[in-house]
């Protein structure tokens, strides 16, 4: 489910778009639930994985296994329920998240101190219920990228759409793109590390 990462109000605010008039509310929130979705698909991330809010299931073979430490495919906020791939639910005193000290985790190590190991079944996986993504509330960076790109959309449709505009002051044309560079900069300047 697309979680937005800004409201239609965000879009039309006077700093950007300047539109005082709600008739277009319907389509700037489309725009909206496209771009979050959009910008999560960019970052590698679950659907709203920039506003993570319930607990999902992720599940992992034995390939994800390297040197003792389970690797999970996405962040890792906290963790619910670990269950082994031979059914034990492992106690929360029996591993740990890393790194330790970072807000987002990539790899779970079982304590040898509780004498748990990484064990399979015939055909089982390790389940692993917890908070996947980049962070609970929306990041500021992900916030206004979500509305500028928002605006954008908005604009190019009010502009029936085209590839190119002129612009006759500086003798220019003008080509559209499909993420805007000003967007493009703000995330790759603020951007999860993964």
């Amino acid at each position: 489910m697309t979680v937005p990462y800004c409201t239609p109000t965000d879009v039309r605010d006077a700093a950007r778009l300047n539109i005082s008039t709600t008739d277009f509310e319907a389509g700037i929130t489309q725009m909206i639930n496209t771009v979050s979705l959009k910008l999560d698909e960019y970052h590698n991330m679950p659907s709203g994985g920039f506003a993570v809010s319930v607990d999902t299931t992720r599940h992992y073979g034995y390939d994800a296994i390297v040197r003792g430490r389970l690797y999970l495919d996405v962040p890792c906020l906290s963790v619910t329920t670990l269950t082994n791939g031979d059914t034990v639910v492992i106690p929360s005193n029996g591993y740990r998240l890393h790194p330790r000290n970072e807000p987002r985790k990539h790899y779970i190590e079982l304590l040898s101190s509780y004498g748990y190991t990484w064990g399979f079944y015939d055909d089982g996986e390790i389940s692993v219920l917890g908070k996947f993504g980049y962070s609970t509330s929306v990041p500021d960076h992900i916030a206004e990228a979500c509305a500028m790109w928002a605006g954008y959309l908005l604009k190019r449709y009010q502009g029936a759409l085209q590839d190119a505009t002129a612009n006759q002051e500086l003798g220019q044309l003008i080509y559209s793109e499909a993420i805007p560079k000003q967007v493009l900069a703000l995330l790759r300047s603020r951007g999860p590390s993964l």
